[in-house]
């Protein structure tokens, strides 16, 4: 019971309390009048859906058919073709902006509209949906497929068998990519899209009350619409969805006559997904059209010394806040195996965060360091001492966006780890509390060799995605301190300079560093479990 109090109490306050503290703002005068204005919301409720439909439109179809090929099919070289695709998932999402701005010198496309806007987020979202399907499609037991084959092409199985069954992860996927779409400002404030978040945000810089106010009561009905949704969709597929590998090798698809010319395919779009953004930096960092290896060098040295300690300090700090949102996901998944009140807490939180728009959370954040900082004044009141204070507000630590970054990117850890818990056989740990294990001893006998793959798979979700999070970390970050997405962000407002462009080489290099490492490690690690 204790276990279970404390794990609660993590998830309130760490979670529940920013979630919650943006309603006060509701109370003000005014507040609710932001309705009367029926065009503007129905102009930022049309340009919110038609981004994230758009973002899926480029980005699910071609996803879904990229993770097909790459893990269901003899297609030649799918290992290296799927390590490209995966290297972009720790380039943060400014970065993408960055380098698709560079593309064709003075064209960018945050100028040219929303869909150019939804391209880039489409170019970022692509290798998510590629590996959530991926995952999906592995869970499909071969015995269906192969049953299936005896009456049925090898199309036909795809369509009648192994698709269906991997429908639940991609529309993991479709839900992944579209709040992430919707939550974020990254690209919408550079390209004066006005969505919700984009609204909010612009609010919240006003530092007015009412304008706060206003803000969260246009947020709140879609973000209710959106928790509910999404909670349907749960209901529908949560018991189906299973991101692991089955037991036995999945069925692959002989593509036949098919298969040198689908790899032609893949490879010119891989390339062109890599490689035109990449030359375009490039050539930006060595001075446009009047390009030289020198100025390359020049920059790349300059942002090399610079920068590098901000950025291996942004990767080191996003590392933790994988590790965290994973653990907390973990635990608590696990709590709520036995606990159908715990259970429906963990499911409401995860999913409110998912649908809140990033910066509701990130103000929620902030009211929540001030109430923190009311409640210390109150108890050391005979000292002048303040070590919450100094941690949280007044010295340049990491520790509020790291808070911001696991409570933000907390729903997509519980997305991979709770399946994984779900699934641990009950009669191992019953056969555990037999054997008179303790709570911590079932964990680490029973739980945790079956869920380790899925706790790593989530570390490394949250860690790739908290390198571009800006929406809610970007409000809490303290004087004095600031994430290498933040910097980037920030410079790309005044266009994709020659040093800018440098200093997203450098971090993408070093995102490629970082992944290939993970994959040594990981290619190391026994294949068990979950």
């Amino acid at each position: 019971m204790a276990r279970r109090a404390l794990i609660v109490v993590f998830l309130l306050g760490g979670l529940g309390v920013p979630l919650l503290l943006p309603l006060t703002t509701v109370r003000s005068p005014g507040a609710w009048a932001a309705w009367t204005e029926a065009d503007r919301i129905a102009g930022l409720a049309g340009t919110t859906l038609a981004l994230a439909g758009l973002t899926l439109l480029f980005s699910l179809p071609l996803g879904v058919g990229l993770a097909v090929l790459l893990d269901r099919t003899d297609l030649p070289a799918r290992g290296p073709l799927r390590a490209l695709l995966a290297v972009a998932m720790f380039v943060p999402l400014p970065l993408f902006a960055l380098a698709w701005q560079s593309v064709g010198g003075g064209w960018r496309p945050w100028t040219q509209g929303l869909a150019p806007a939804a391209f880039v987020h489409a170019m970022a979202g692509l290798p998510w949906v590629v590996w959530l399907t991926g995952l999906g499609l592995a869970r499909v037991e071969p015995d269906l497929e192969e049953d299936a084959r005896t009456v049925l092409s090898a199309p036909g199985v795809l369509r009648r068998v192994t698709l269906p069954q991997a429908a639940p992860a991609i529309g993991l996927a479709a839900v992944w990519v579209a709040l992430q779409t919707a939550g974020e400002i990254t690209i919408t404030d550079l390209g004066m899209v006005r969505t919700f978040a984009e609204e909010i945000y612009t609010e919240f810089v006003t530092d007015s009350p009412d304008a706060l106010g206003r803000a969260v009561a246009v947020a709140l009905p879609p973000t209710v619409l959106t928790v509910l949704a999404v909670g349907l969709l749960l209901r529908r597929w949560g018991n189906r969805l299973v991101l692991s590998s089955s037991t036995r090798p999945p069925l692959v698809l002989r593509l036949g006559a098919w298969r040198w010319p689908a790899f032609v395919g893949v490879l010119l779009f891989v390339a062109a997904y890599a490689g035109v953004p990449l030359v375009s930096l490039f050539r930006q960092a060595g001075g446009g059209e009047h390009w030289s290896g020198h100025r390359l060098a020049v920059e790349l040295r300059r942002a090399t010394t610079l920068h590098v300690p901000m950025v291996l300090d942004s990767l080191a700090w996003a590392a933790v806040a994988g590790l965290l949102a994973a653990g907390l996901a973990l635990v608590a998944s696990w709590a709520a195996l036995d606990s159908r009140t715990i259970r429906a807490l963990l499911f409401l939180l995860a999913v409110a965060l998912w649908a809140v728009p990033g910066p509701v959370l990130g103000f929620g954040l902030k009211e929540a360091i001030n109430r923190i900082m009311d409640v210390e004044d109150v108890l050391l009141g005979w000292t002048t001492v303040r070590p919450l204070k100094a941690v949280l507000y007044l010295l340049p630590t990491p520790l509020p966006t790291v808070w911001a970054h696991v409570a933000r990117l907390f729903p997509y850890a519980v997305a991979v780890v709770w399946p994984a818990v779900r699934d641990v056989p009950r009669d191992l740990r019953e056969a555990a509390w037999i054997d008179g294990a303790s709570a911590w001893g079932e964990f680490r006998r029973v739980v945790w060799p079956a869920t380790r793959r899925a706790f790593g798979i989530a570390a490394l979700a949250v860690t790739a995605l908290s390198l571009g999070e800006l929406a809610a970390s970007k409000i809490v970050q303290v004087p004095g301190r600031s994430t290498f997405a933040q910097e980037l962000w920030a410079q790309m407002h005044y266009a994709a300079t020659a040093t800018t462009a440098s200093l997203g080489l450098v971090q993408l290099t070093l995102a490629i560093a970082m992944w290939a490492v993970l994959a040594v490690v990981w290619r190391r690690q026994p294949s068990r479990g979950a």
